[in-house]
């Protein structure tokens, strides 16, 4: 790069830069661009980024003692726009927020979620499925029932909702598995099988700690319908 570097600067007149990774370089340009911008970038650009400063105002002639002396809030904006600057042939030149780019470029965006089948006992399991229950789908809804009163009372610093055929705790979706070989199912559990039902459990990465600690806790449980 910097026998390139060399060159381009020796041969053609050019400036040319050659920073290191993590280094910004600023290139001043003559040139100026006129663009459209969406309302989505305008929107990220109108968020406020304060900045308070704390400044004392009094007497300096009566020096240090002087109580008198007032403190003062200096609020400043330090807001700073970023977006991405699109040029299409024979189009005029758009800025656009980041999130808005996947949708221009045909793309799909690509979220990243977690999955595990954890086990959970429940004593009554046979009981439960030999009920007056008409359907499987019933059956779920009670199992996830005993679930949610577990959990309410090991964990009430979070909010769990009851959406009747799943359970919801952030971004941390959990459902009754009814399948024989789920993907997301390890071999690792242990104790009565004919005991143990399975509950799939998927989630988002920013809730990866809270899953783990509810799947911690699903572990441990006994299930039994009173």
């Amino acid at each position: 790069m910097a026998l390139l570097k060399g060159r381009i600067q020796s041969e053609l007149g050019i400036q040319c830069h050659d920073p290191a990774n993590n280094d910004t370089v600023c290139i001043p340009s003559t040139h100026y661009v006129k663009a459209d911008t969406t309302n989505a970038f305008v929107r990220s650009s109108l968020s406020p980024n304060f900045k308070f400063l704390k400044r004392s105002i009094g007497n300096s002639d009566l020096g240090p003692a002087d109580t008198s002396a007032t403190s003062t809030l200096q609020v400043c904006d330090e807001r700073v726009a970023e977006g991405i600057l699109i040029m299409e042939r024979n189009q005029k030149a758009k800025v656009v927020h980041e999130d808005e780019l996947p949708e221009l470029l045909g793309e799909k965006t690509h979220v990243v979620q977690f999955a595990y089948c954890c086990p959970v006992t429940i004593n009554n399991l046979e009981r439960t499925t030999n009920s007056d229950l008409s359907s499987s789908k019933d059956v779920s809804c009670v199992w996830l029932h005993l679930l949610f009163a577990k959990l309410s009372n090991e964990l009430t610093e979070e909010t769990i909702q009851d959406r009747g055929e799943h359970l919801q705790v952030e971004s941390m979706y959990i459902t009754v598995c009814l399948k024989d070989n789920c993907p997301y199912r390890t071999t690792d559990c242990f104790g009565d099988k004919s005991a143990t039902t399975y509950f799939c459990c998927t989630w988002s990465v920013a809730d990866e700690k809270l899953a783990w600690k509810i799947i911690s806790i699903m572990k441990n449980l006994d299930l039994s319908n009173t």
